[in-house]
């Protein structure tokens, strides 16, 4: 994970008011912190949080535990980073994803394993309209991440 935070802090560091400053990545930015929004007050709306706040301080939690930190990709820790989110040179809970915080996920910017991931416990306390318009918000943030790190990829090629 080191060397992941390295490369992305160097590229953010050299390339990061460019990157800011053009205006394709700037609209979408802006439209991918409306969709993180618009996923976060879904699953408050329909009692997500919630549950998951409780699983994690009656059980102990499972989602957010220590290994998950590898499916991040340096693109998306520099969307973190042009989305103004400082990461953490350790992880404050050894056992758990580098990423967690005492108060949760300290990312804006979050893998697509760890947006979209339903546990059987969210299933079955969570109604069928809830999952499906929780599901529904997901996968537009899913999809406009993809379109951002696409583009950003495109755009570090392009700027080599």
């Amino acid at each position: 994970m080191e060397e992941k935070l390295s490369w992305a802090t160097f590229i953010f560091d050299s390339l990061g008011n460019e990157m800011k400053n053009d205006p394709t990545i700037s609209r979408l930015l802006n439209d991918y912190r409306e969709k993180i929004r618009e996923t976060w007050r879904t699953m408050k709306e329909y009692g997500v949080v919630e549950e998951c706040t409780r699983c994690a301080l009656q059980d102990g939690g499972s989602c957010c535990g220590q290994g998950i930190e590898n499916k991040f990709d340096v693109v998306t820790l520099l969307v973190n980073l042009l989305l103004g989110v400082n990461l953490p040179r350790k992880p404050w809970d050894p056992t758990g994803c580098w990423f967690l915080g005492p108060r949760g996920c300290l990312l804006e910017a979050r893998h697509v394993i760890c947006v979209n991931f339903i546990c059987k416990r969210l299933y079955a306390s969570v109604s069928g309209k809830g999952i499906m318009e929780v599901q529904k918000a997901m996968q537009a943030e899913t999809d406009t991440a993809f379109v951002l790190e696409e583009y950003l990829k495109g755009w570090l090629i392009r700027h080599e």
